[in-house]
């Protein structure tokens, strides 16, 4: 069966290299914003009895980009293709997984509903911020993991390296990704302030790191707030270089500044987010993720 792939507004560069490696183009689609902020798509390509996949991060805006991917799901259902595979190179609302306080909704099992509401019958998605949110949903989903792009250069560095996970809650991720390269692994205990987002009260670092170069191996960055704290703690701890390792660049509050002034001496991500070029930095270095989706794309229509 001929696939047919489709992308929204979210991340267009990375959907047609994923296209381009699987050796085929995106097809067309129409996408209008009014003048209100509403959103109408119109799928310009025959779907019917077709795979189709649906390529879109859920990243800022956020919503606008998940409104995208729901009318595109429903244009393609009413067009009667065979299957409907959303790829979600970053799932929005991942981190919402949980209800910490009373009164608080579950966002991460709406959104779910959501997409499963349009007909979508399977999804694929990169690096997860907690594989638990995989019970959310009905429909199969395939989560593929970023960090293995990282490891030619973690494998390329000469010094004594240790892996360093920033949370308790990034423990299974670090341990994986250091267990699969045979280096030591240390931990950063941090306890947040659950009344305000991103704001962290205490850390501390658990594992020997002297030395050494930490790279801290995490699933987003966002304000980088937390991995300047890490950075400071582990170079006062006595690791020579710091280096910050995560799928995700979900820049937002001045991150790109704030990195490039930080102890943390380079800054690895992936371009399941598209950085702006006015926020990239002379310490980041971006690398594609599209041969790991389309790797699984063709393992799919094959």
């Amino acid at each position: 069966m001929v696939p047919l792939i489709l992308s929204g507004n979210a991340n267009p560069k990375l959907a047609a290299e994923i296209a381009q490696n699987l050796g085929k183009s995106l097809g067309k689609v129409e996408i209008v914003r009014f003048a209100d902020s509403e959103c109408r798509v119109r799928v310009e390509e025959e779907v019917e009895e077709k795979d189709v996949f649906l390529i879109q991060s859920l990243s800022d805006p956020v919503d606008e980009h998940l409104m995208e991917l729901l009318l595109m799901g429903d244009a393609v259902k009413r067009g009667e293709a065979r299957k409907i595979i959303a790829v979600l190179p970053y799932h929005g609302y991942a981190r919402q997984d949980r209800i910490h306080r009373e009164g608080e909704c579950l966002s991460s099992a709406v959104v779910a509903k959501l997409i499963e509401s349009v007909g979508i019958d399977k999804l694929i998605t990169v690096e997860l911020h907690n594989e638990n949110i995989l019970g959310f949903f009905k429909i199969p989903v395939i989560h593929l993991s970023g960090l293995s792009i990282f490891r030619p250069l973690v494998e390329e560095i000469k010094n004594d390296v240790v892996i360093v996970t920033p949370d308790a809650g990034a423990l299974k991720r670090s341990q994986k990704f250091a267990e699969g390269l045979d280096m030591p692994l240390a931990l950063i205990e941090k306890k947040r302030d659950l009344d305000h987002p991103h704001k962290i009260v205490s850390m501390r670092v658990v594992g020997d790191v002297t030395n050494k170069t930490a790279i801290i191996v995490d699933d987003v960055i966002v304000t980088g707030g937390t991995l300047v704290n890490a950075a400071h703690l582990l170079k006062q701890k006595g690791a020579k270089q710091v280096i910050a390792c995560a799928t995700h660049a979900d820049f937002v509050g001045g991150a790109d500044k704030i990195l490039q002034d930080s102890p943390v001496d380079k800054v690895w991500v992936t371009d399941t987010i598209p950085v702006a070029q006015e926020l990239q930095f002379p310490k980041l270095k971006i690398l594609s993720i599209a041969s790991t989706i389309a790797s699984q794309i063709n393992k799919m229509i094959k």
